[in-house]
């Protein structure tokens, strides 16, 4: 009898040795699914990664060129100002010089902007 204990229990030990193997077999399956699982995801987000690089890349040259485009505006916008306020002031000298008077819009302008005959006069002396 002690033998056929021992092949039971040799039995019994395979089938136990089989379940852990199976176990295994299982617990390593879904583990190399989970890591192609994980895998793909970053191949997907790395793809991602790159369009939105791309996508940056052209959103800052759009930006460089709009800050050039800025730049020059406000370039063109002082230069235009600075003619402006040179052309102010010889219509105020023109106008005193001939003794022809500004109408009253015109006056009503030079005095908001402080382009008074005075402060004309000493515009000039500081050029």
């Amino acid at each position: 009898m002690p033998s056929a204990v021992v092949q039971y229990r040799a039995v019994e030990i395979t089938a136990h040795r089989r379940t852990r193997e199976a176990r295994l077999a299982a617990a390593l399956a879904s583990c190399r699914q989970s890591e192609e699982t994980l895998r793909t995801q970053l191949r997907s987000q790395s793809a991602d990664l790159d369009h939105q690089e791309a996508e940056n890349t052209e959103q800052r040259t759009a930006i460089e060129g709009l800050r050039a485009e800025v730049i020059r505006f406000q370039t063109v916008q002082r230069t235009d100002a600075q003619d402006l306020i040179h052309l102010a002031g010889r219509l105020l000298a023109l106008s005193h010089a001939s003794g022809v008077g500004l109408d009253n819009a015109t006056k009503d302008l030079f005095r908001r902007r402080g382009w008074t005959a005075s402060a004309r006069k000493t515009e000039v002396k500081q050029q």
